[in-house]
């Protein structure tokens, strides 16, 4: 694989371990609402972004309650879910590889940033990292456009840049910021569908190698 100077990271997924904490969050969210609950396998093939299209595919009525009412009760699910949560295997060391090797790591997360910093800090990372980008709103929106100003402001070459992710819509925001890609089988996306968007890895502690050498 060619040699970045760059990687970019997805968290939730990626270098968050909590595909289980996100279905166990829709799941409570559909009981309240006496539809019918997902299967990891079928969470994975489903889950999308935008979330109000994911949210319209498992059956929520958005002409009878809002976006921000399901974001907010996503959030305040999501929190019950999340006690023990950790980082996916390999992280850490992958982390500690990379940047030994020189290259700058970032995150740039669809989470609301405040938190995302929080988790970052929490886990004891923080370190790896020149900078975490998240969002700036509950509705996991604007990746593309936070990615740009991340750009932007910290003087990133696309061409000389690698994203990290767990799903289609890390392919898709990579693509528009001119990124290469690269996606973890892992995460909140089945393998066939990150497939069907470009190369894939299996496991974390495959990434040192493929970049390294």
């Amino acid at each position: 694989m060619k040699q970045y100077k760059n990687i970019v990271w997805d968290w939730n997924g990626t270098l968050l371990d909590d595909k289980n904490t996100g279905v166990n969050t829709l799941n409570r969210m559909l009981e309240k609402r006496k539809l019918k609950t997902l299967s990891l396998e079928n969470y994975r093939d489903v889950f999308g972004f935008p979330v109000e299209d994911f949210y319209r595919r498992v059956g929520f009525d958005l002409q009878k309650e809002t976006l921000h009412d399901i974001s907010v009760d996503f959030v305040d699910t999501y929190d019950i879910f999340a006690e023990g949560i950790g980082l996916n295997p390999g992280v850490r060391e992958t982390l500690d590889a990379l940047q030994k090797a020189g290259i700058r790591q970032y995150i740039l997360s669809a989470l609301r940033e405040d938190l995302l910093s929080q988790m970052v800090k929490d886990f004891n990372i923080g370190r790896y990292f020149f900078q975490v980008c998240g969002s700036d709103n509950i509705y996991a929106a604007g990746k593309i456009e936070r990615g740009k100003r991340m750009v932007e402001k910290y003087g990133i070459c696309p061409e000389e840049t690698l994203m990290i992710g767990d799903t289609t819509h890390d392919a898709e925001v990579a693509e528009a910021l001119g990124f290469g890609k690269l996606l973890y089988t892992g995460g909140h996306n089945s393998e066939w569908r990150l497939l069907e968007k470009g190369d894939v890895i299996q496991g974390m502690e495959c990434i040192p190698d493929l970049l390294l050498n």
